[in-house]
């Protein structure tokens, strides 16, 4: 699924440097991760108060959501729920990379992994998580300690992971399409423009320039990646009202870039499908390269989560825990239930 999750990027870095590392390394580990797999029994039933905290689909009948100390499952997509084994003690952030193997996290970084659906969990010897994807049979990481973070990858399901270097310039986020991983750092002091590095399958990063003005400040860019591979750009020139906002879309791996109309309010995370954009904040808006509108209204708090997992079907996870789904490509938006 295509994503792009709030409020991991953390707070203002130093300038990094990029360093490349293609050696396997040891991982950073956390003092108070959890050093035993945690015991799971069944849930007798799916909590009233279900809440999500984060949401991940394989396909578009098979995906999770997790919240309230619970683990739920969907078969038929999100048409009806089943309360899995207790997930570990905290976590609040998951990815499924397929029926089997998937990752927990929680926000102090202590990261678990299953190989059995969810059955169990075992230590996935990584500690500071801060950000987490899968595709095409690779998991990518962002972890260890501020401001210093490293880039990490493995093959999904092992704990072999290779350390690939610092993230590029101060905190960053991560984007993944099939078996390509993007890092975008974020703008450094002195100022250092934003950038992104780019790796493919078991190559080193490859250093790419984003087309932020290099004029102007730019303390934060967002960047999502399009059901067809292309990606989307959003610069937040600082100083400037939103209207002054900059945006692009790239079909070569961020190698070049064509301007479109910028969303005409910041954007928290930005994604696409075939054909369209979308940015999302208090609201989930859409656009086909011209004039945004607003796809979805969001509750108090907005979102944190937008993702499709085909040009037809999507999720939204607002702040609040609310899950909406999209299966005519954003065109309307179902309020997904949880009752059992």
């Amino acid at each position: 699924m295509n994503t792009v999750r709030a409020g991991a990027s953390g707070a203002a870095l130093l300038a990094l440097a990029f360093v490349t590392a293609c050696g396997i390394s040891s991982p950073p580990t956390h003092p108070t991760s959890p050093t035993s797999t945690p015991s799971s029994s069944p849930s007798v039933s799916i909590r009233p108060s279900f809440a999500v905290s984060d949401v991940s689909f394989v396909s578009t009948q098979l995906g999770w959501a997790l919240g309230s100390g619970q683990l739920l499952t969907t078969d038929d997509g999100a048409l009806s729920w089943t309360a899995l084994p207790a997930p570990p003690a905290g976590v609040t952030h998951l990815r499924f990379a397929n029926s089997s193997d998937g990752y927990a996290w929680s926000n102090d970084g202590a990261l678990w992994l299953t190989t059995n659906g969810a059955a169990s969990w075992q230590p996935g010897q990584l500690g500071d998580v801060i950000w987490l994807e899968t595709a095409s049979g690779w998991v990518w990481a962002i972890a260890g300690p501020m401001p210093y973070p490293d880039v990490w990858r493995a093959p999904v399901g092992s704990t072999a992971w290779t350390n690939l270097g610092f993230t590029p310039d101060r905190s960053a986020t991560l984007v993944v399409h099939g078996p390509t991983a993007y890092v975008v750092g974020q703008e450094g002091a002195g100022p250092v423009p934003p950038s992104v590095e780019v790796y493919t399958g078991t190559l080193p990063g490859l250093h790419q320039a984003v087309p932020c003005p290099t004029s102007q400040p730019v303390p934060q860019v967002a960047l999502g990646a399009s059901t067809d591979g292309s990606l989307v750009l959003v610069c937040d020139v600082q100083g400037q009202s939103s209207e002054y906002d900059l945006a692009y879309v790239s079909t070569d791996e961020g190698s070049s870039w064509t301007a479109i109309t910028a969303p005409p309010v910041w954007s928290t995370g930005v994604t696409a499908i075939t054909g369209e954009f979308f940015s999302w904040n208090d609201n989930i808006l859409v656009s086909s390269g011209g004039a945004w509108t607003v796809a979805l209204a969001g509750p108090p708090g907005g979102f944190s989560l937008v993702g499709f997992e085909t040009d037809q079907q999507g999720v939204a996870l607002a702040t609040d825990g609310a899950l909406w789904i999209t299966r005519d490509g954003g065109s309307t938006w179902s309020l997904v239930s949880f009752a059992g």
